[in-house]
């Protein structure tokens, strides 16, 4: 009976103990699991971050370009003439950049020739366009077509500003159209080329001259 009530008594700690003991396992257990997915978690968002860090330091675009300019309109100076380019886009938010650029042309006009003189063609025409450009990427971002619009400012500077023999100097404002597509030179999406083509109206002259180009450019570009 000793031996009964001993065991009896025994019985009861030795399975509280052991309760203890699972409960303490079980409360480790948990810990454990909570701390690591809690650190996976913060490991997953980390690298969302990097990644979305490393996608918009990417948001400056500088583009260098040149081709060829054509009178489309019903005035002006001449009929072609080469183009260069110039812009710089910012990305604003996904698939939306502002830019802002500025285009010229040389050797415009035609030549003059009199008793005493032979004027040679020597008008310039500046373009500076501003405004929205809406960008579709493609081939998992390797490849872009973009569409733009926006304002415009023209300047031209005639040879020989007398209107008796060429064509005066004038400016005025205007808008534009863009369309273009570029694609990446290098797996960091760095170096972009392509080629854009605008339309480009203003008038000029105190709304005399209405002045309608069309210019196709092949562009290189740096992204940054």
């Amino acid at each position: 009976m000793a031996d009964e009530a001993c065991v009896d008594e025994k019985g009861p700690k030795d399975g509280r103990s052991a309760a203890r003991i699972v409960s303490k396992s079980l409360s480790w257990d948990s810990y454990r699991d909570s701390t690591g997915g809690t650190l996976r978690k913060f490991v997953f968002l980390f690298g969302l971050a990097a990644c979305a860090s490393a996608q918009s330091d990417m948001r400056s675009t500088i583009t260098f370009g040149a081709g060829v300019a054509q009178n489309v309109g019903p005035s002006c100076c001449g009929d072609t003439a080469a183009s260069f380019s110039g812009s710089y886009a910012y990305r604003v938010i996904p698939h939306v950049d502002l830019e802002a650029g500025v285009n010229a042309t040389t050797l415009l006009g035609t030549e003059a020739r009199g008793a005493n003189y032979d004027i040679k063609a020597d008008d310039h025409l500046i373009w500076v366009p501003f405004g929205i450009k809406g960008v579709l990427p493609r081939r998992n971002g390797r490849q872009e077509i973009f569409l733009g619009a926006g304002g415009l400012y023209e300047r031209y500077s005639a040879g020989n500003s007398a209107s008796s023999v060429g064509s005066a100097s004038r400016d005025g404002w205007g808008g534009y159209a863009s369309f273009g597509a570029a694609f990446t030179l290098d797996q960091h999406r760095r170096f972009w080329l392509g080629g854009s083509s605008h339309i480009f109206f203003a008038n000029t002259n105190s709304g005399y001259a209405h002045d309608r180009w069309f210019v196709a450019n092949l562009d290189f570009g740096v992204r940054f």
